[in-house]
């Protein structure tokens, strides 16, 4: 009786799982060896497309920026929320409003804020080089989202700044832990940097590990901030996976190609989180 009433109530989210991930991703695969143009026949390919993929220069440079915008998660965006997140758990002057200051941006569209950041990097009428212009630093006005060295790294930082959600998560784990032991700590002799890598960050691991499974979620499927600020260019200087699928199946009418790039950015996202989970259970130790 009790094995009936489990299955009963897991079968709605089997469902759920087999509908909206299981299918779509057999359809996946399924279409990855035809060519298709989305209307027309399908037209067996074999491991053609594969092939293409795995030969194009383009979807090369697609990968390494996708990995490019995983570092600045793991280096730039999840530490800037950590340090936001420690910074505000003092309870300084103001910090609620702050708070609501950094999280703001998250429940702003991301294609809004792509849109504002395009403006901001606007080699004519754009804030920053009016600004460098205003101080007397002609000099290093850039015409930001169409020069390769730039390009990309102007399109992280939005993504870098904005950690309102990462800070948030870190400071409810902060909260949960007893105020005892900060006070503990303190009554010993500890200062408060003391305080936060000796007692807080070892107890935060949960946080973490969410942040970096949400954050690295976020990379893979990064779409608004190349499409909109830059196109992918310059020469696909900006070019991710997202955009490259996008490009292949819209842009190009090619399915077949399109597909392929997806179930490698499925799979490299089932091979992070696996590396992220076994990272979590060997720390557990």
């Amino acid at each position: 009786m009790k094995k009936r009433q489990t299955i009963l109530y897991l079968l709605p989210a089997v469902i759920l799982i087999a509908v909206f991930f299981i299918f779509p991703l057999c359809y996946l695969i399924y279409v990855s060896f035809f060519q298709w143009d989305g209307l027309g026949p399908k037209i067996f390919a074999g491991f053609d497309n594969f092939k293409y993929v795995f030969s194009d220069a383009i979807f090369r440079t697609a990968v390494k920026n996708t990995f490019v915008w995983i570092g600045a998660a793991l280096f730039l965006h999840i530490p800037f929320g950590l340090f936001l997140a420690l910074l505000l758990n003092r309870r300084p002057r103001g910090w609620k409003f702050l708070r609501v200051i950094y999280f703001i941006p998250n429940v702003i569209s991301t294609t809004a804020i792509a849109f504002l950041w395009y403006f901001i990097y606007h080699v004519d009428v754009g804030l920053l080089n009016n600004f460098l212009k205003a101080v007397g630093l002609e000099g290093f006005a850039h015409a930001w989202l169409n020069e390769p060295g730039t390009a990309l790294p102007a399109n992280i930082v939005p993504f870098a700044m904005y950690v309102g959600l990462t800070m948030i998560i870190f400071m409810t784990q902060l909260s949960t832990i007893p105020k005892e032991l900060y006070e503990a700590a303190i009554v010993d002799g500890a200062n408060r940097r003391q305080v936060d890598l000796e007692i807080y960050l070892p107890m935060m691991k949960p946080a973490v590990i969410t942040n970096i499974m949400l954050n690295l979620a976020f990379c893979l499927r990064t779409f608004e901030y190349p499409f909109l600020m830059t196109g992918g260019g310059p020469a696909n200087g900006t070019m991710n996976l997202s955009l490259y699928i996008y490009k292949e199946m819209v842009g190009a009418n090619r399915y077949g190609i399109s597909m392929v790039a997806g179930l490698v950015t499925v799979l490299l996202g089932l091979v992070i989180m696996i590396f992220v989970q076994v990272l979590q259970k060997e720390r557990g130790r």
